[in-house]
């Protein structure tokens, strides 16, 4: 045997030790749990998504159209390990509530995943604020879906949409809600790099909303989703999950809520906007300190 023969069969056994590992591990501890449901989900498919999908509320569930139940039953089987969310204790349990901060995912799969946490936790099912004509057809078509009066989006029409809004903080129980937790993106668009999505021009909708309802603004910052991920990614790293550990790493950090103070003036729309701004920027220089300070023990 040479030292190549050699070098190989000791790096086929290293891989091979690895496979058995990854198995063992899916099949054991804190990871049976997960992957018995996966397994089930393969045998008896749409009776798993709907247990999954429907038990956090099944009557807002109901309501939902196929692409919603299908997300979050794929999110309660597969997804929630990969997903953190920190303050919690910042979201009102009851009234109307906007939730405003960055945006890092070009197809909105990052509100997607807020909005499930928020469910598994609360028990609430958001609506989040979203274009209505994205560039790619599969996206218009889900939008088109999900964005009924209903649905978890609330489609910009121009002209109406903070009408709308306003109208969904007012009155939950005309889109199917106990309570209203509406998801803006003020910037309107997503961006890889977070110092320049911050300098963007903040649309003041998510102001307006708060003056006319009374709704508090509870800012969140988002870190760890890739800008270009969309559902088929989301199903790829599904598939790999049992074996692959951890497809993605997606944290979302909640701050304390802000009131809407003084008149309903356009400068006080833009003071808010700007408050809101600045919270972001505080928590995710948090969130980094954090890291930091965890990758240094």
């Amino acid at each position: 045997m040479n030292l190549f023969d050699s070098f190989d069969s000791r790096n086929a056994g290293r891989l091979v030790g690895r496979s058995i590992a990854r198995i063992e591990k899916t099949l054991t501890g804190e990871e049976a749990a997960r992957n018995l449901k996966i397994i089930g989900l393969l045998a008896l498919p749409w009776a798993a998504f709907m247990i999954a999908a429907l038990r956090r509320n099944p009557r807002q569930m109901w309501a939902q159209r196929w692409p919603t139940i299908v997300f979050v039953g794929l999110y309660e089987i597969a997804l929630d390990r990969c997903v953190r969310i920190e303050g919690i204790e910042n979201l009102p349990k009851s009234g109307p509530v906007i939730l405003a901060g960055n945006h890092i995912n070009k197809t909105a799969m990052d509100g997607m995943l807020l909005g499930s946490k928020i469910l598994r936790m609360r028990g609430g099912l958001s609506k989040f604020v979203s274009i209505a004509d994205p560039d790619s057809w599969m996206l218009r078509h889900f939008v088109r879906l999900m964005g009924e009066s209903e649905g978890v989006v609330l489609p910009i029409q121009k002209g109406m949409t903070t009408e709308t809004m306003i109208q969904f903080l007012e009155n939950p129980a005309a889109f199917r809600r106990e309570q209203s937790i509406l998801g803006i993106f003020p910037v309107g668009e997503a961006d890889r790099d977070f110092h320049k999505h911050m300098q963007k021009e903040w649309h003041t909708s998510a102001a307006v909303a708060a003056y006319a309802t009374g709704a508090p603004i509870v800012p969140f910052f988002v870190e760890g989703l890739p800008y270009a991920w969309g559902p088929l990614d989301i199903l790829k790293a599904i598939a790999r999950s049992p074996v692959a550990g951890k497809p993605f790493r997606f944290t979302a950090r909640l701050g304390e809520p802000i009131v809407a103070e003084g008149a309903k003036h356009e400068h006080n729309y833009l003071k808010l906007t700007e408050r809101v701004r600045a919270s972001v920027e505080d928590l995710a220089f948090g969130f980094r300190q954090s890291e930091r300070q965890n990758c240094g023990d």
